[in-house]
């Protein structure tokens, strides 16, 4: 992919919106900007933020959200007020991605800057960066690399894809991943990003 990274991400997600359902990423965006105040939503603001039936609504919701103990919902579409193993924290308030590449995009999509904490997956190694908007400010280490896998059950997104998608914090590693993942691939971090919108490099 190289550095038409971007391209085909905003492509391959265009191409999944008649899969899930949905004819855009516009309600999407406002369920994640509703989580970012960082309370669960009720079934009744998600149904008047997707302005759709219910009965689709629903199952939209059964593909693409998790619930909490009472029902509310405390993740969606990759954004989640639930633990997982990628930390995303927005104006001192810790959130949490499914996957790497949606902590990429979702500081760009919602225009806020993110200070990102993960793991290497094979030697438990940390990772931090920081993404203003569109901007990567810096890693720790540097460089970093991301896993891809390029197919996605929708009815199991996190089990098909999120699951495989990580930062890596050397080459070495990633290549140990490739190497037990022979179907998937390593992206480097900063084709994700236009040259002119990449920073100091930290380590």
């Amino acid at each position: 992919m190289g550095k038409n990274i971007r391209q085909y991400m905003d492509n391959r997600l265009n191409s999944l919106l008649p899969q899930l359902g949905i004819d855009s990423w516009d309600f999407i965006l406002k369920i994640h900007k509703e989580l970012l105040n960082g309370i669960p939503l009720t079934r009744t603001k998600y149904y008047s933020l997707t302005n759709l039936p219910k009965e689709r609504a629903d199952a939209i919701l059964k593909k693409m959200g998790e619930l909490d103990a009472e029902g509310n919902i405390a993740a969606f579409s990759g954004l989640s007020l639930t633990p997982t193993n990628h930390k995303f924290v927005v104006n001192g308030k810790t959130f949490y991605t499914w996957c790497v590449v949606d902590a990429i995009l979702f500081a760009e999509w919602l225009a806020v800057n993110a200070h990102i904490f993960s793991n290497d997956p094979v030697n438990e190694s940390p990772i931090e960066l920081q993404i203003e908007g569109d901007f990567l400010s810096w890693t720790k280490p540097y460089p970093l690399y991301v896993s891809w896998v390029d197919t996605m059950d929708t009815c199991d997104i996190r089990g098909s894809l999120c699951d495989h998608v990580s930062f890596f914090a050397s080459e070495k590693t990633a290549g140990k991943w490739l190497k037990d993942h022979p179907e998937g691939e390593i992206l480097k971090l900063e084709d994700f990003f236009t040259s002119e919108n990449v920073g100091l490099k930290c380590c």
